[in-house]
């Protein structure tokens, strides 16, 4: 008769032949999609939401605000570095209400009143490298900088008007702003 004596298993090769358990394979799968999403929540969410995400809702927000909305959010439109000259030109120095609602008023007699603001982009293109040097000494935080061509349509309750103009738009921290106030429009025949 011949005897087979079971050898015991050595405990390394034993650990080796076990399966993980579940919770060791759900666990850092579960930090690596926790990690995935806060990476794509801090990167990637900022220049896809919010007014200012791209030129588009940046001049609509502008002129939406300037025409019919709340004309203290403009200074928002633009950098850091020229909202406190705007508040001056705009109010000549702090000693009158801002002309920017003179030209609210203006608009309402031409138009009529609950103006409603459309913007079209008709051109958006990349400025190149020397515009974008020279912005980067007037802003911090410049990445981009591009040349828009826009058009404005307002609607009152009594008619409408559409201008066109041509301005700067540069990207700072993921959201776009405006390189100066001072913006010209020409009527749109």
């Amino acid at each position: 008769m011949s005897q087979t004596s079971a050898k015991p298993v050595p405990k390394k090769q034993r650990d080796m032949n076990k399966k993980p358990s579940k919770s060791a394979v759900v666990i850092p799968a579960a930090l690596l999609a926790i990690l995935a999403l806060a990476a794509f929540f801090l990167f990637a969410l900022p220049s896809l939401r919010g007014d200012q995400a791209n030129p588009q809702k940046l001049m609509q927000k502008y002129y939406q605000n300037l025409y019919a909305d709340d004309l203290k959010k403009l200074p928002e439109c633009l950098p850091e570095e020229l909202r406190e000259s705007f508040e001056q030109v705009s109010t000549m120095g702090g000693v009158s209400s801002s002309i920017y609602l003179s030209y609210r008023q203006q608009m309402e007699e031409e138009v009529g009143k609950n103006i409603r603001v459309e913007v079209e982009l008709i051109s958006n293109e990349n400025a190149g490298s020397e515009k974008l040097s020279a912005t980067q000494k007037d802003f911090d935080g410049v990445t981009t900088v591009n040349l828009v061509e826009f058009e404005v349509r307002l609607t009152g309750d009594t008619g409408s008007v559409a201008m066109r103009g041509v301005t700067y738009v540069t990207k700072i921290g993921g959201q776009w702003y405006l390189t100066t106030y001072n913006l010209l429009l020409d009527r749109v025949a």
